[in-house]
């Protein structure tokens, strides 16, 4: 038979560039269905080598991964940040108080400032300050522990203090039944506090004129 002549139902002999239902032989560029040898930069339908970048269909990019975040801290600055509010109202309203157009002309009405509940008071205000800033900076640093991005929640802490634990659970994918809730009765009592402190500026104003 001749050495270029087909045999085995057409097929080509190992010496020539096919064998087997046309593939081609190992020292070419493909084999088994077309795919590339392993010097090649695909193999098994398509997919690169494990020197490409890329080793399957699909690009892979490994995630982040985020542990459990304690909520203890969270609820205490719950607690206090309403409680501060309330307690700045009552502060405030006592001084207004004691603010009338005598005790203005002889400057009586600094006396309230030394009045024993205005100092508790005010000692109240200043502790609950101080713990709102020790609660969120622990809460801060736990969430931020578990590789969550933080600088949203620095800036609510900064900035805008009622919108701090609808972005927290927004951060942590919580529920936003509750926070929602929450959020919109601490923003109603401040604009209720500020109400209050500019009816007894208003109110004073017109007592002295």
């Amino acid at each position: 038979m001749d050495e270029n002549q087909n045999m085995n139902n057409g097929q080509q002999t190992y010496g020539d560039q096919q064998y087997n239902n046309g593939q081609q032989t190992y020292g070419n560029q493909q084999y088994n269905n077309g795919q590339q040898t392993y010097g090649d930069q695909q193999y098994n339908g398509g997919q690169q080598t494990y020197g490409n970048p890329q080793y399957s269909q699909n690009n892979w990019t490994p995630q982040e991964q985020h542990g459990p975040v304690s909520d203890i801290f969270c609820y205490l600055l719950l607690i206090v940040m309403p409680l501060r509010e309330i307690i700045s109202m009552v502060a405030t309203s006592s001084v207004f108080q004691a603010m009338t157009y005598d005790s203005i002309m002889d400057g009586s009405y600094m006396n309230v400032m030394y009045n024993g509940s205005y100092v508790i008071f005010s000692l109240l205000n200043y502790a609950l300050l101080a713990a709102f800033i020790i609660f969120v900076v622990i809460d801060i640093v736990k969430i931020n522990k578990q590789n969550y991005k933080i600088l949203g929640l620095i800036l609510f802490a900064i900035f805008l203090k009622p919108g701090y634990y609808v972005w927290r659970a927004h951060l942590l994918k919580r529920k936003m039944a509750f926070p929602i809730v929450y959020t919109v009765l601490y923003a109603l009592l401040i604009m209720a506090e500020i109400g209050f402190v500019m009816m007894q500026a208003f109110s004073l104003v017109m007592n002295v004129m």
